[in-house]
């Protein structure tokens, strides 16, 4: 480690991500979230604290190892959290909304289609009695009715706003009971915060009512809009349709059966187009996602089962499935985990290759920094619940400050460097009885005695680079990163000096 990154700025726990950079949209912005589950021994605090933000067009990898809490934050984005699990505190803002308080219904509207998200095992993810093609368009289908949708989109904004009131004062009652029930109050602040919930429940059940009032306009709205577009298709359809079956029927006699039927046929679909999405249309947009994905053949594979496949052929078919919403952000819960290296190259060059062809941004869970390095634009560092580092993929490679980050760059096997590999000592934390302070100490030969009494602080290394090690404080001794480490940091940079020396040439 340099001596110049002594003296650094610090930013306390909830840890901020600082400004966003110019040219950059933040698509999703998670803000201290912590996730805990209730089991017979107590609560497990999965997560405690996590801050992000994903940026459009960019892939954001999640880095740690089993049970650092990454699958936990992503399965809480697309709001699948086990009924045990228990939001503590924190928010997940995506086009305006917190994510973390909305209905049910609402994530229906976004799950799946706005956030896609690609599972670890693929053969547990598609149903094996089941075709592919099937599932593919399973959902075009099920979805595609535009008349319905109609009606939907009517009432969608209504319907969400009594279900979000109505999730807010359940939310309430709940904090209220915890409130009495949780920590020792006298009568008198018990009597308060009974007075707060009593006026607070009062208003929104004022607010609900008044919700459910304008609900019931809007679905009549909705219905009429609906009955007039099914109307407005029909009238065109049989002012096309009358011609046409004249003509078809005048054909038998006169000859040119074949195309008259034809165009009479062809005024059907276009009429079925009009109101719904036809098998047939969305088996035409299922070949040409499976062929985007790499898929040969799509015609044939369309008809296959899933035990029909290949492993790596498999997670293509679970992608084509989460692409075909045409999601905004595409959640990756690591998904070469069950495949071997040369199909797990293919895997990650097509998921950067449909990220660039669609401009979505990415979210890539691993616990494979070699992965991570072919993917990630930034990479969040998480341990035992926590992000430790958080950094551009260049700060995290070239310039890792987090004894953690160290371990695990120790560990990979590299083809150049000569340098024994570094296990990293012991096992994560018991979460049910999360550390005092810095979760890493017991397993980290860098910890200092501080390590066990107080939890680092976020120390900002520069605007894109944060770690939380007390050995960034100015106090601390200096601590230089494992040979190993260092040793491939130099082997990458003179790689990268030798190649802009060709090109230059």
């Amino acid at each position: 480690m340099e001596k110049d990154v002594k003296a650094l700025k610090t930013i306390d726990y909830p840890f901020t991500v600082g400004e966003t950079p110019a040219g950059k949209e933040a698509v999703l912005s998670v803000r201290n979230l912590a996730i805990s589950f209730k089991t017979d021994e107590g609560m497990v605090r999965a997560v405690r604290g996590v801050s992000f933000d994903l940026y459009k067009g960019e892939t954001l990898c999640i880095v740690g190892e089993s049970g650092s809490g990454k699958s936990v934050t992503s399965k809480t984005i697309m709001g699948i959290l086990a009924p045990s699990a228990h939001i503590d505190s924190g928010s997940i803002t995506y086009e305006g909304e917190d994510l973390t308080k909305i209905a049910e219904e609402e994530f229906h509207r976004i799950r799946g289609t706005k956030i896609g998200m690609v599972f670890q095992d693929p053969l547990s993810s598609l149903n094996p009695i089941m075709k592919v093609g099937k599932q593919i368009t399973e959902v075009m289908v099920i979805n595609g009715d535009r008349v319905k949708r109609i009606y939907r989109d009517t009432i969608n904004d209504s319907l969400i706003k009594w279900k979000n009131d109505e999730r807010l004062l359940s939310l309430a009652k709940i904090e209220y009971k915890e409130k009495i029930h949780g920590k020792t109050l006298s009568d008198e602040e018990k009597q308060k915060a009974k007075e707060e919930f009593n006026a607070y429940s009062s208003k929104m059940k004022e607010l609900i009512k008044e919700d459910k009032k304008a609900l019931s306009a809007k679905k009549k709205e909705g219905r009429a809009k609906a009955a007039s577009y099914k109307k407005k298709c029909l009238k065109a359809h049989f002012k096309n349709l009358f011609p046409l079956a004249r003509k078809t029927l005048a054909s038998l006699f006169t000859g040119g059966f074949s195309e008259a039927y034809g165009e009479l046929i062809a005024e059907r679909r276009r009429y079925v187009s009009e109101v719904r999405v036809s098998r047939k249309e969305a088996k035409r947009r299922a070949l040409k996602i499976m062929e985007e994905v790499g898929i040969k053949e799509p015609e044939r594979r369309f008809n296959q089962y899933p035990f029909e496949f290949s492993g790596g052929m498999r997670q293509r078919i679970v992608i084509a499935i989460a692409l075909t919403a045409d999601p905004d952000v595409l959640i990756c819960d690591e998904p070469t985990t069950a495949l071997d290296v040369t199909i797990q190259a293919q895997i990650l060059e097509l998921i950067n290759r449909l990220k660039k062809a669609r401009n979505m941004s990415v979210m890539f869970i691993t616990h494979d920094l070699g992965v991570v390095a072919n993917m990630a634009d930034r990479v969040a560092v998480m341990y035992a619940g926590k992000i430790v580092e958080y950094g551009t993929a260049e700060d995290i490679f070239f310039h890792p400050a987090h004894p953690y980050t160290w371990a695990l760059l120790s560990s990979i096997p590299d083809v150049d460097s000569k340098e024994r590999l570094e296990a990293i000592p012991g096992t994560p934390p018991n979460m049910l009885f999360p550390p005092k302070g810095d979760a890493f100490a017991l397993r980290s030969r860098y910890a200092l005695g501080i390590d066990f009494r107080e939890e680092p602080p976020m120390f900002e290394i520069t605007p894109t680079h944060y770690a939380a090690t007390w050995l960034l404080d100015e106090r601390a001794p200096l601590a230089t990163m494992p040979k190993i480490v260092s040793r491939r940091i130099e082997i990458s940079l003179a790689k990268e000096e030798e190649r802009q020396h060709g090109l230059s040439k």
